[in-house]
């Protein structure tokens, strides 16, 4: 199979010609680009011959530029509905759900009928009828008095003598009608036969044609945001609402094996809460059971299939706002439905913005979770990558997509250092586009038809994260403590999300892994000499969010981990019982609240600061013998001054990512300094070679040479017309959008002026606030290019002149 590089951009198709596919080909391979993603988006003879040319050119086109092509596994997205001929070919094996009616009677009524058939839909058939007692007039039920009287319906009517009392009598139907209803027609995900007449309609297709390629030329496929489906949001956590649930024949089999017995009565408590609190356990086991088969049945199906054929499966479901635990967007459980891909992945789409790290913060596509979105989407990423052999640690992102053309490369790279600290090693940037600009389909497109002015610059960009990403890539991670994913204890009851308490280790520089209970419970999970050993990574602490309640298999872990002497806190108070039981024995965990987590478990810190920062996260991974830790300032505006004493005591070096140079850190009473501007991030790497470096210094006081303001002359340049200058009435730098300015100005500014020395010197340049791309020149000469503050530049002595410059 083809190795995954780290840079792999969403490469779109919509006819637009074989000369534009060529050349953005060409011009990603000369910013450092050597694989990409063919996406429909969507292509309009998708599947007919005109996909097939475009196809056949793009692959011949990659032999010849030595690229590597992978494929779109649909003609849009999301993925599953093979551009809708699986429901014109296979109407049987689209998607199909529970849903629920119900009407209330008072008894007795020794000789009550109920129309049935009179609420049933197009598609629609009855599956059950259940019959169970009101509490107080209200939705609440008493689930003892659940009862299955389907046997009494008869040519569509319902004939049962209600009971004494206040009675709610819900129909239960199998439906093809969800309530997102543009995917009503995608594949059922918890059928593997559906699955594999999805396989047939696209992957088989591409594979008759290209066999030839698979596994050289071409490297798999990707899927993107497949999901229930069922209904429409991020927050459809079961049991909130009304809404249909996703559905397959076969899935009572699974569900009777629960230690509920036979679920079939209990199917109202997926909706209503009852007196005697069965449906928190109802519900468990139905998330269990359908989240379980969307891993085997989807993301499992996919993944064999591409494997048997000698490509790898790479893609994401959607995650945004928890919906990673959930129904509607979810998939159910993030981790199991990672299983059947050969990297973990996750999506940056207008979601993750600096300094937006507490709260809510709405843009035009959404409101998000900013504690999710920075601190708990991509930890959960990379943890599932460390869990499974065949991802090999890999982790993907589709990032930095409809964010709209204010996001430039300073902007990305930001980006960019946020995904790699948390552990992200593989970029898809979100896109490039042949069609002719502008291209309303969420921008930033990179190229953009030459029309995007920073392109020239995109270089920069391309080489940093090559050289970042480059550095993590097949380095294993290693974290003191792991923090327990929250999905089962969501299912069923209140909860505190896990990237609560990665957030208050985060801010305080201690770094962790998150692990699903899937993983702790298998046997070969154990503490050893109070050390937890568990999905390759070993922890001296497990935390254990807020969960009202615990699977009983997770609960004797627990209890087996705690008398083994590994320190288990759970935040906010210990679990109020089990699943289908009783109060859980795990009296030798600690409780603390989420906010003292860091402080009770400083003692295992990787790294000790002499000074906490909000915004510095690190991460910490060892390659080829080598002990790599990866700072990130995150902060757009604090500037991160503090000394680090790390427990490796040979000698160290920091690497400077984006220029490619390494220095020697300064010591302090055996610390390390370290320095970070807005928007900067360092790799200190401890067991490499240090001959021939020179000490890293810093301009503690900032205090620079040359910082010019005025005196400029000020030319622009749009694309189409550079490299050709207009000069403005303007002569000085400062924010060119401001009315009586140019506000509406998209391009390039060049600012010139002359600056006298009296004898050839170094010196220092400060732009300030330039904000987006730079490069400098003096005395003809390219100097630096940047991308991101700080707009520092050192200029050598060569390169300048005694008198004017």
């Amino acid at each position: 199979m083809k190795k995954l590089h780290v840079l792999n951009p969403l490469f779109w198709q919509r006819m637009d010609g074989h000369a534009a596919i060529r050349e953005e080909m060409e011009r990603m391979k000369e910013v450092g680009i050597n694989d990409f993603i063919v996406e429909p988006r969507p292509h309009p003879d998708y599947l007919g011959p005109g996909w097939w040319d475009d196809l056949s050119f793009i692959i011949r086109s990659a032999e010849e530029l030595d690229m590597t092509v992978w494929i779109f596994d649909d003609g849009q997205y999301p993925s599953g509905s093979a551009y809708g001929i699986l429901a014109q070919k296979y109407p049987e094996h689209t998607k199909r759900f529970w849903r629920e009616n119900h009407m209330d009677a008072s008894g007795p009524l020794p000789h009550a009928s109920f129309l049935i058939n009179d609420w049933l839909e197009p598609g629609e058939t009855v599956y059950k009828v259940i019959a169970a007692k009101r509490y107080q007039r209200g939705a609440a039920i008493y689930s003892d008095s659940l009862t299955d009287v389907t046997e009494y319906v008869s040519d569509g009517r319902l004939y049962w003598p209600v009971p004494d009392g206040e009675w709610r009598i819900f129909l239960i139907k199998v439906s093809p009608h969800g309530e997102e209803v543009h995917t009503n027609h995608y594949v059922n995900p918890l059928s593997r036969e559906s699955v594999n007449k999805y396989t047939e309609l696209i992957h088989e297709q591409h594979y008759a044609r290209f066999r030839e390629y698979f596994g050289s030329r071409i490297a798999g496929f990707f899927t993107d945001e497949p999901r229930f489906g069922n209904t429409v949001g991020y927050d459809r956590i079961i049991g909130k609402s009304r809404m249909p649930l996703p559905y397959t024949a076969g899935i009572e089999d699974k569900l009777d094996k629960t230690p509920l017995g036979v679920f079939d009565k209990l199917i109202p408590l997926l909706w209503y809460d009852d007196v005697e609190g069965r449906c928190a356990d109802a519900r468990y086991a139905y998330m269990d059971v359908v989240s379980g088969l969307f891993a085997e049945c989807f993301t499992g199906t996919l993944g064999r299939w591409c494997r048997d054929h000698g490509v790898k499966l790479i893609g994401h479901v959607v995650e945004e706002n928890g919906a990673h635990s959930r129904l509607g967007y979810g998939a159910g459980h993030f981790f199991r439905a990672m299983d059947g891909l050969d990297a973990a992945g996750i999506d940056v789409v207008c979601n993750l913005f600096p300094e937006q790290t507490s709260g809510n913060y709405a843009t035009m596509f959404n409101e998000y979770d900013c504690d999710f979105n920075h601190f708990g989407l991509a930890k959960m990423a990379s943890s599932a990558s460390k869990l499974d052999p065949k991802k090999n640690g890999h982790t993907l992102c589709e990032a930095f997509g409809a964010y709209g053309w204010n996001e430039g490369l300073r902007m990305m790279k930001w980006i960019t250092d946020h995904l790699a600290v948390q552990g992200v090693n593989i970029i898809t940037p979100h896109a490039f586009s042949p069609s002719p600009f502008p291209d309303p389909d969420c921008p930033p497109h990179f190229y953009a038809r030459g029309e995007n002015p920073q392109f020239r610059l995109f270089r920069v960009w391309s080489d940093y994260a090559n050289r970042l990403l480059g550095s993590l890539i097949d380095a294993v991670h290693t974290a003191p403590v792991a923090v327990v994913y929250h999905a089962e204890a969501e299912w069923g009851g209140e909860c505190e999300p896990f990237e609560k308490a990665v957030k208050a280790l985060a801010q305080k520089q201690i770094d962790c892994s998150v692990l699903p209970i899937d993983e702790l419970v298998k046997p070969e999970s154990a503490v050893v000499s109070k050390t937890l050993h568990s999905g390759g990574g070993e922890y001296k602490a497990l935390v254990v969010p807020y969960s009202r309640f615990i699977p009983r298999v997770f609960s004797d872990k627990l209890a087996e981990f705690t008398r083994a002497g590994l320190p288990v806190i759970f935040t906010g108070a210990l679990p109020e019982r089990v699943y289908f039981g009783e109060k859980p024995d795990i009296a030798g965990a600690a409780v603390s609240e989420t906010a003292g987590l860091a402080d009770l478990l400083s003692c295992f810190a990787d790294i000790v600061c002499e000074r906490h920062y909000d915004d510095l996260l690190y991460s910490h991974y060892v390659k080829d013998g080598v002990d790599l830790y990866l700072f990130v300032n995150q902060s757009t505006r604090v500037t991160v001054d503090t000394g680090i004493e790390f427990r490796d005591g040979r000698p160290a070096v920091i690497y400077d990512p984006m220029t490619g140079e390494k220095a020697l850190p300064e010591r302090h009473g055996g610390k390390l300094r370290l320095k970070l501007y807005p928007w900067e991030s360092r790799l200190i790497c401890f067991g490499e070679d240090t001959d021939g470096l020179s000490p890293m210094q810093y301009e503690d006081n900032d205090i620079l040479l040359y910082e010019f303001c005025d005196g400029f002359t000020v030319s622009v340049s749009g694309s189409a017309e550079y490299p050709v200058f207009t000069e403005t009435k303007f002569k000085k730098t400062g924010d060119l959008a401001l009315p009586g300015y140019l506000p509406d100005f998209s391009g390039t500014v060049r600012y010139e002026r002359t600056f006298r020395l009296e004898e050839k010197c170094d010196i220092k340049l400060d732009l300030g606030d330039a904000y987006e791309a730079v490069a400098v020149r003096i005395n003809g000469r390219l100097i630096r290019e940047m991308i991101c503050p700080p707009y520092r530049v050192n200029v050598p002595a060569d390169m300048l002149e005694a008198g004017e410059n």
